[in-house]
């Protein structure tokens, strides 16, 4: 395994010293295509193009990326790592694009990148309140959560996926039914990684992260400290067995 991930990284470090227009302009001549029938193939402006080719212009948006791939037969993350774009940028990047794809929002999200940082994100041990058969209503700091489940535990762990996080700046925006679970939360940071947003919200006794895309953040204009409201399914919500002590790291 850790001859694979060195292996990887160097692979990486290797394409990263190829230029954009020189994988591109190579690409080009051996499939054949003259410059402007690239150009109206892909619908990228012919003087851009070529400026590209010959790196007096940066790498075009992610759609035209996703364009010349598929026409050159090239490898998209080999494009983006040459575009400049870091290995961690670029698994958000082609995440956040698969992720637009899928055909409901609460399709299993089976594009993750392998080394995605909100793996780890989101994970609480919580409590049991009450019982419904597989509904359960747990507490998670000052919040109660309705969660489905079939674990018989008084205490279990669970994940909250940050892309399923809905956010809402108004309270009558976030229409809430009777499986799902709304909060009022702070904003407390607001990153961008590449084409998707992170913002971390501080809610009643504990951390959230949500991912969404820049676009959605930047037409809601969330900003820090602001006040937003939350909305999460109770079937978004996984739940886990404590299986060792290490689950004691987990926020109650």
């Amino acid at each position: 395994m850790l001859v694979d991930i060195c292996q990887q990284e160097a692979y990486y470090l290797l394409v990263s010293k190829i230029k954009f227009g020189e994988v591109i302009h190579l690409a080009r001549d051996n499939a054949g295509l003259s410059l402007r029938e690239l150009a109206s193939r892909t619908g990228i402006d012919f003087t851009r193009l070529s400026k590209i080719e010959h790196g007096r212009r940066p790498a075009p948006e992610l759609s035209k990326i996703r364009a010349l791939a598929d026409l050159l037969h090239l490898n998209m993350a080999d494009l983006l790592v040459a575009a400049g774009t870091s290995r961690e940028v670029m698994e958000h990047l082609l995440w956040s694009e698969r992720l637009k794809s899928r055909k409901t929002p609460h399709d299993p999200c089976s594009y993750l990148p392998a080394a995605w940082p909100f793996v780890g994100k989101n994970a609480f041990r919580v409590r049991v309140l009450t019982r419904d058969r597989a509904l359960c209503l747990v507490a998670l700091g000052g919040e109660k959560l309705a969660v489905l489940t079939f674990i018989s535990d008084e205490e279990f762990v669970i994940r909250i996926p940050p892309e399923m996080v809905m956010v809402y700046r108004r309270k009558s925006h976030a229409v809430a039914g009777s499986a799902e679970n709304m909060f009022s939360a702070q904003v407390k940071k607001v990153r961008q990684l590449g084409q998707v947003a992170n913002l971390v919200l501080s809610c009643k006794g504990f951390e959230l992260n949500t991912l969404h895309s820049q676009r959605k953040v930047m037409e809601m204009d969330v900003r820090k400290e602001e006040r937003v409201f939350v909305v999460v399914q109770a079937t978004a919500i996984q739940a886990f067995p404590i299986q060792s002590e290490e689950d004691d790291s987990y926020e109650a």
